[in-house]
């Protein structure tokens, strides 16, 4: 199966990330499309004052609304999605989330031209893009650095 992972990081995401998620599941009806939306952790000096269900129940509310409208269009559009809300670096949770469910496609924004952008600090997709590449770069030298000792 197909796994997609369509990060949305905020309601203005929404629309073309699930405009691109509906193409895709068209493209292949088998896909499975996981919508995601990563909060930022709070900072300490603020979430010292609330107990750990208040987060998570803040943290999962502020992600259903900003996954909302994606749902919205899938939904009218009869496309299946699991959704998630995850809390972490949002860049580094959405490669982790990709390789943990085996998913082969992320959704994300057009590469911007820049060098913030090719050093990885530009949007949270060109931040995927370069994390992407640095995971493919160390598991292609991780298959590379092992080696058989020929037969004699």
């Amino acid at each position: 199966m197909n796994e997609i992972v369509v990060p949305i990081v905020s309601t203005s995401d929404a629309a073309w990330a699930a405009a691109e998620a509906v193409s895709l599941h068209r493209t292949d009806p088998s896909a499975r499309i996981h919508l995601l939306n990563v909060q930022r952790p709070l900072p300490k000096h603020v979430s010292q004052f609330f107990n750990r269900n208040d987060l998570r129940e803040f943290h999962h509310e502020s992600g259903m609304r900003t996954l909302e409208p994606a749902m919205r269009i899938l939904a009218e559009a009869g496309v299946p999605h699991d959704v998630h809300v995850l809390v972490g670096h949002p860049a580094e949770t959405i490669v982790r989330f990709a390789e943990d469910h085996d998913c082969r496609q992320i959704v994300v924004d057009e590469p911007s031209i820049g060098v913030l952008s090719m050093l990885g600090l530009g949007s949270i997709g060109s931040q995927v893009r370069h994390l992407m590449h640095e995971h493919a770069r160390a598991a292609a030298t991780a298959a590379t650095s092992t080696s058989i000792a020929p037969r004699v």
